[in-house]
């Protein structure tokens, strides 16, 4: 049966870092809500950064309602024959509320301070973010997108420290799998 694992945590906490672990450890798909807004900003032939995609997804819960992106997420995970499926980036209840449609899921919160969490926001460079001062940071922190993270924790079958190394990290990771008995296709050296 599919796992479907959902990965939650603020600005820069490590989603994508773990995602991309479980798809290289465990062979886990990984996808981003963010992914159909990315595709849309493409399309219009306008910059992918955090601002615009805010403003994007705003737009179309507001014009086209609540459920509009969590809809087309839904399909698209229905689609994918993997055995697990990391979701990278939840943010609402709704995401919540779909991902437990699937019979196995499981919700990872990954925390970390927030100081920590923006000098790795500046150094990925991702968004637009390299040159971004704490103060913007902390204003992003504040947009509608993130509003729901912390309420969101409260639900979360693991919760997961990432304040120290990354092999840290990989361990925190890899106990959650064993838990859920999910085995490695291959040893994975970080």
């Amino acid at each position: 049966m599919k796992l479907v694992i959902g990965l939650v945590g603020r600005i820069g906490s490590g989603k994508t870092v773990v995602a991309n672990y479980l798809n290289e450890k465990y062979n886990a798909e990984s996808k981003r809500f963010s992914q159909i807004l990315m595709d849309i900003l493409d399309r219009l032939y306008m910059p992918n950064n955090r601002n615009n995609l805010q403003k994007l997804g705003a737009l179309l819960r507001r014009e086209f309602g609540e459920d509009v992106i969590v809809n087309a997420f839904e399909r698209d995970l229905k689609s994918i024959n993997a055995k697990t499926i990391a979701i990278d980036g939840i943010r609402y209840r709704n995401e919540v509320k779909m991902l437990r449609k699937f019979k196995r899921n499981i919700l990872i919160f990954i925390d970390a301070p927030s100081k920590l969490r923006y000098e790795r926001v500046r150094k990925r460079g991702e968004k637009g973010e390299s040159e971004i001062t704490y103060e913007e940071f902390m204003k992003a922190e504040e947009c509608e997108t993130e509003r729901y993270i912390g309420k969101i924790k409260t639900e979360a079958e693991y919760i997961i420290d990432n304040s120290g190394t990354l092999n840290d990290l990989f361990k925190s990771v890899d106990k959650i799998m064993k838990n859920e008995n999910i085995l490695p296709i291959h040893n994975h050296n970080p």
